[in-house]
């Protein structure tokens, strides 16, 4: 112990030594870990504001600025390519509905059109019919000029239209001109005395049906349109003829009951309302007869797009198959027709769907549809659609035929004019903070050279 210091005085300066012994050794080593620091200029104001601190924060601040900017470019271009990706997806998967209308209620064409429509859901394809079923047979006068309609079912006996071309044909319709025999009618008693021996005349040519009664089948491919066409080409006068409209289920009965001469029916050879009205006509073993349309081929050069067809013995059905030997008749197509304006990629590829499907759906409508494609030719009697026609010459384009050369010159293009864009926009619309960190940063640069001068 120190003569003349207490024992407080001692631990007092002890503390002191100490603590002046560790700050040199703190010193000592930061000399030894950053000797470049002694040649380093530490500017401090006369404030004691440190502004090199202040410079370095200016610059984590710049930093800062710019990768937070870049991560949000960055997160931007993702997410609108993304978005862009998933709209494209979307519009391109997405069923399409198309409304087509047919007609009339409970007939094998509004059967056709429902069971297409749902092979096209059951097989995810990328277009959905919306069938709109009318009153009656559909022509081209009733759905023209109305936004609502984007396809039809029609026959061919009635007019057509170049702003309705045609996807397909359907089938082909035969003409049935049907006389009951003798035996079908009731005995009737005869008012007059005079015309109980007289012989009824045979009905058995076209030119015969003058003065006769003519019942037409409803409901079927046949009117009274089509029985004109007739009359009118075998010179028949129409006021000399009359003519009623009959219920398929009424057939029997007005044939029975000797209110009808002959029968008018029109549908699919093989199919079932001329099988019907042959089974309504048919009276024990005794068939009926039919009577042929010999000049069904001139009738079809003066107004196409009827036709002439031969029917085989036995094509209509019945017991006993009836006819009993080949005929000629006359018969027209039941068309698919779409709107001419209307899509012509979604057209093709709804062709395509039909025609690849019309045996599976000719399987379950059985003597109901015989699918065609029409003609092609320049010289063809009816329009074909240009979306039909592509896909029937092989003509289809896929996304990347059409628009490639597009895009692969935009691939070269914009993103210059993007880069271009952008340096101008950035250069124009600079961050204002951006700019008041910059001069700040400038500021700061000048007022440490003004302080490390050596002279005035």
């Amino acid at each position: 112990m120190l003569p003349g210091l207490g024992p407080k005085a001692l631990r007092l300066s002890m503390r002191v030594w100490f603590a002046r012994w560790f700050r040199g050794q703190r010193s000592n080593r930061v000399q030894q870990e950053a000797p470049s620091s002694i040649s380093r200029h530490h500017v401090v104001s006369a404030k004691g504001i440190d502004l090199d601190a202040i410079e370095e924060l200016m610059n984590r601040r710049l930093r800062m600025i710019w990768v937070r900017h870049t991560w949000f470019v960055v997160s931007l271009a993702v997410l609108l390519l993304a978005g862009l990706t998933a709209l494209m997806i979307f519009f391109t998967t997405s069923a399409t509905v198309v409304r087509i209308a047919v007609g009339p209620a409970g007939s094998d064409d509004v059967k056709f059109v429902e069971r297409l429509a749902e092979r096209l859901r059951t097989e995810h394809a990328a277009i959905r019919l919306q069938p709109i079923i009318k009153n009656g047979a559909v022509g081209v006068m009733d759905i023209h000029g109305k936004s609502e309609f984007d396809l039809a079912v029609v026959r061919g006996n009635m007019s057509l239209s170049a702003d309705w071309p045609v996807i397909a044909i359907l089938r082909k319709n035969v003409v049935a001109l049907i006389v009951p025999p003798a035996s079908a009618h009731q005995p009737t008693v005869a008012k007059d005395k005079k015309a109980k021996g007289a012989k009824v005349p045979k009905i058995e040519k076209v030119a015969d049906l003058s003065g006769k009664r003519i019942g037409i089948v409803a409901g079927t491919d046949g009117g009274p349109e089509l029985l004109d066409v007739i009359l009118e080409h075998y010179g028949v006068p129409k006021d000399k003829v009359k003519t009623s409209l009959i219920e398929p289920a009424n057939l029997k009965a007005a044939i029975r009951d000797n209110t009808v001469d002959a029968v008018l029916v029109a549908g699919p050879e093989t199919g079932k309302a001329i099988e019907q009205a042959v089974v309504a006509a048919t009276h024990g073993k005794d068939g009926p007869t039919f009577i042929a349309i010999d000049q069904a081929e001139g009738i079809g050069k003066r107004k196409p797009p009827y036709d002439s067809l031969d029917i085989s013995a036995g094509a209509f059905g019945g017991v006993p198959p009836m006819p009993t030997e080949e005929y000629k008749t006359l018969s027209y197509p039941l068309y698919l027709v779409a709107r001419k304006d209307y899509n012509h990629d979604r057209i093709a590829a709804f062709s395509k769907f039909l025609y690849t499907s019309r045996q599976a759906l000719a399987y379950e409508l059985p003597g109901v549809l015989a699918i065609e494609s029409p003609s092609t030719d320049k010289d063809a009697p009816v329009l074909v659609h240009a979306g039909t026609a592509d896909y029937l010459g092989d003509n289809q384009k896929s996304f990347f035929d059409k628009y490639g050369d597009q895009i692969f010159y935009g691939l070269l293009i914009f993103p210059v004019l993007g880069s271009a864009l952008a340096g101008v926009a950035g250069y124009f619309r600079a961050d204002k903070n951006t700019r008041r960190i910059r001069q700040l940063h400038r500021l700061l640069q000048l007022v440490k050279r003004a302080r490390t001068v050596r002279s005035l």
